[in-house]
């Protein structure tokens, strides 16, 4: 609950003064989870912004990496290759990936035939029901003649992962994916999903589409499975489950307070919904979010500034 007063700090606008011979910088375009966050690095600082939110950070001594913190905010983004980490009041939001790079760690997979292969660090292998297979050495890159960003990895010589940051949908349960993949073997292709689920949930704050209230219920997901935010009249945090057979909730903590009776019938509207969610569903490159009941969206949500 507190990191949603911490994002509500970080209101204010910092204004940023410069001269016809400052330093160059420069700018890389981050994904942390569902957050988008840009950052601008030049000289000894960098400057932050997601949503409507902008805010500076000085450069401190680090072990590894780069670090950067604003002290009077409680931020801190310490980032070394495509790789960042955003902190603020002392809660850790999803890792933050380049935009432009893939995770130096993720797992693609298919149906019918099944097929799994993860990538870690430069190697990657490969599971399906025909054999294991082990690649010690793997070569990624990334491929510029199409609209999206698309990378090749070649496994081996005659054989290619494919990965693009369009989001998939599994063929069998359905579940949403960040990214679509298409291994290929010996000129045979299979399709599939990659990346993990929970990236399209945490970090951005969500708010409820089409509320009549003056400050609509929102909710937040984070990578710890840890789920908070505004009902509407109170706020509420707690825990969610999302596996391969979809999306849950437990029991759900909220203040007590009294509202006006549309906001506390607003309240338990939502509340209700939230106990039948099973899934959930992503759209407008991830910028909306639908809970839903099987085939039934209960709740629709929009990414908050």
């Amino acid at each position: 609950m507190r990191l949603i007063y911490a994002l509500s700090a970080l209101g204010s606008i910092i204004v940023l003064t410069g001269c016809d011979n400052a330093p160059q910088s420069t700018t890389v375009e981050y994904g942390c989870g569902a957050l988008d966050v840009e950052a601008t690095f030049s000289n000894q600082n960098v400057e932050l912004r997601f949503g409507d939110q902008r805010v500076a950070l000085d450069a401190k001594t680090s072990a590894s990496g780069a670090l950067y913190v604003n002290q009077q905010q409680e931020l801190e983004f310490w980032n070394k290759g495509s790789q960042a980490q955003l902190t603020i009041a002392g809660q850790p939001y999803p890792l933050c990936i380049d935009k432009a790079s893939l995770p130096q760690q993720f797992s693609a997979r298919g149906n019918e035939p099944f097929w799994l292969v993860h990538v870690n660090n430069g190697s990657a292998s490969l599971r399906q029901p025909t054999g294991d297979r082990d690649y010690p050495k793997i070569e990624t890159s990334r491929l510029n003649d199409t609209s999206r960003n698309t990378w090749e990895i070649k496994l081996r010589t005659d054989e290619v992962l494919q990965i693009s940051d369009v989001i998939c949908r599994d063929s069998m349960s359905g579940m949403p994916y960040p990214y679509t993949a298409k291994l290929t073997r010996d000129d045979t292709s299979f399709s599939g999903c990659a990346g993990e689920p929970q990236r399209l949930l945490s970090g951005a704050s969500w708010q409820l589409h089409a509320s009549e209230l003056d400050k609509p219920p929102t909710i937040q997901f984070m990578s710890d499975n840890s789920v908070f935010g505004y009902s509407g009249c109170n706020r509420f945090q707690g825990n969610f489950q999302l596996s391969g057979e979809g999306l849950s909730f437990n029991p759900l903590a909220a203040t007590k307070m009294m509202c006006s009776q549309e906001q506390m019938s607003a309240e338990q509207a939502l509340f209700e919904a939230l106990d039948q969610v099973t899934g959930f569903e992503v759209g407008d490159n991830g910028n909306t979010l639908q809970l839903r009941n099987n085939n039934e969206t209960l709740l629709r949500f929009v990414k908050a500034s």
